[in-house]
């Protein structure tokens, strides 16, 4: 959540200006459950912590930005107490809130949420600060033996439990069945980089049950090779938990391939659908995809529509 509001800040250059706060809080219990309340009792406590960094503000900032159904009431509710202090203070949220749009001045929504409106910007994918630039920039993170292996060179992006379902024993096999039949397939060297969700016994499964002479992993005393392994690898593959981690491979042009861990459904199962359907991404399948894939830049439409709706 908080890494797309700095991706929003970074598409806007808004992070450039000293007037910017990066705040993160644990909203309190009234405002998670019941944000519409923040309107009409705009002084119900903001943050679990009233020590925290909302409780004191009295120099409203021209434009927050909040991200998430738990953040609705924060927004909600700072808005109306700016309206009640006379200041002028615009309000964007990402991801669909499950409320009326009018509460926010802007939302900003993925394509696989229902959320639609005169305020409301529609993506196709997460936002995030990927780009060329900035992927190579991070290219010196990645070990030098993985540098200087032997092409075709795959980095498979793991993702792991979430609210959806937890990753089986089973399930780990399968997406193993999946990434060995890759590897021998297309004389691949696979390069695991798990995320902080993948759970350490599903990421020991997959190391065993992949061959060892097309398999690494980065040990515990070299650095996190992400994002930097996207700059040299030939293709990426990520698992189909994670909107943040295809968008964020999808914004290379390189084949990017979802690998599920079992059949998604529901928003999940649309979004990987309207990717593949845009280019940006396929399903993995035993060989490697000539293409062509489109790099996913939503960077530009999002900064001349905001603009254009501040100017209002």
């Amino acid at each position: 959540m908080r890494y797309q509001t700095l991706a929003l800040a970074a598409i806007m250059k808004w992070d450039q200006s000293a007037a910017f706060r990066d705040i993160v809080v644990a909203p309190h219990p009234l405002l998670r459950h019941l944000p519409r309340l923040g309107r009409w009792v705009p002084d119900l406590p903001l943050v679990k912590d009233q020590n925290g960094p909302l409780t004191t503000i009295s120099d409203y900032p021209n434009i927050m930005v909040t991200c998430g159904r738990r953040m609705a009431g924060i927004s909600i509710t700072l808005k109306a107490r700016a309206n009640r202090a006379g200041a002028d203070m615009k309000t964007i949220h990402l991801q669909d809130p499950r409320l009326d749009p009018a509460y926010f001045d802007m939302l900003i929504v993925p394509q696989h949420d229902r959320v639609r409106g005169d305020n409301v910007i529609v993506t196709k994918a997460a936002l995030n600060r990927m780009n060329k630039s900035h992927i190579a920039a991070s290219a010196n993170t990645v070990p030098q033996q993985w540098q200087t292996a032997a092409s075709p060179r795959v980095a498979v992006i793991i993702g792991g439990d979430n609210r959806r379902y937890k990753i089986s024993h089973d399930m780990a096999t399968h997406m193993a069945q999946q990434l060995a039949a890759f590897a021998t397939a297309n004389d691949a060297n696979l390069f695991l980089v798990p995320s902080r969700r993948c759970p350490d016994i599903v990421l020991r499964h997959l190391q065993t049950a992949l061959p060892p002479d097309h398999c690494v992993i980065a040990t515990n005393d070299q650095p996190n090779p992400y994002p930097g392994i996207l700059a040299m690898a030939d293709a990426v593959i990520v698992t189909s938990d994670s909107v943040n981690m295809a968008s964020e491979a999808a914004s290379t042009g390189k084949p990017v391939l979802i690998a599920y861990w079992r059949a998604e459904t529901g928003r999940i199962a649309k979004f990987h659908q309207t990717m593949q359907d845009s280019n940006h991404t396929a399903p993995l399948t035993p060989l490697l995809p000539d293409g062509p894939f489109v790099p996913l830049d939503e960077s530009t439409m999002v900064r001349q529509q905001i603009s254009a709706r501040l100017m209002r």
